[in-house]
């Protein structure tokens, strides 16, 4: 099944960070994606963390929605003998993205893991969200970001872990 037609182009993108040690990071710029596929945006979803073993469900009713979502990796990222080598290709397909134009929305889910492990360039991606255009939005996601990639969003927001019960049946 292939994606919805493109209908309508954003007037202004906009850069949102999702941070914290809570869980739904990942869940919020989900549905955020999945809004921007309803209003006929072309999307991309680039993982650094996650491999096609995590959130196979989400990526599936993605790809279903039109919603581009390469997989880098089976397994988890980390646990991988050379996970700088996923980063870069995963960067390259972000980077290529953003500067592109024709996508209304990019989610880089879990890349300040990525850049703080050193697997994909701060400076790099700074900039190169500096420099998209003004069509594009992009949210990332992770547990902490430096003053540098918080510098570069538009919104910050933190999530916050009050109370957990861990998966207990919801994500098992």
């Amino acid at each position: 099944m292939s994606g919805p037609h493109v209908t309508s182009r954003p007037t202004s993108g906009i850069v949102m960070l999702f941070v914290g040690e809570g869980w739904g990071k990942s869940a919020a710029a989900y549905g955020y994606a999945s809004r921007s596929i309803g209003r006929g945006w072309r999307t991309l979803v680039v993982q650094f963390l996650k491999g096609a073993s995590w959130n196979a469900a989400e990526r599936a009713s993605g790809r279903r929605l039109g919603i581009e979502w390469p997989v880098f990796t089976r397994g988890a990222t980390w646990a991988q003998d050379r996970p700088e080598h996923l980063g870069e290709e995963a960067w390259a397909v972000g980077r290529e993205a953003i500067l592109g134009g024709d996508h209304g929305l990019v989610v880089l889910d879990e890349i300040t893991h990525a850049i703080a492990a050193g697997w994909v360039n701060e400076r790099e991606v700074v900039e190169t969200i500096a420099a998209r255009p003004a069509t594009t939005s992009v949210i990332m996601t992770g547990r902490t970001a430096s003053r540098r990639v918080r510098g570069v969003a538009d919104t910050v927001t933190r999530f916050e872990r009050a109370k957990h019960q861990e998966k207990r049946g919801i994500l098992d």
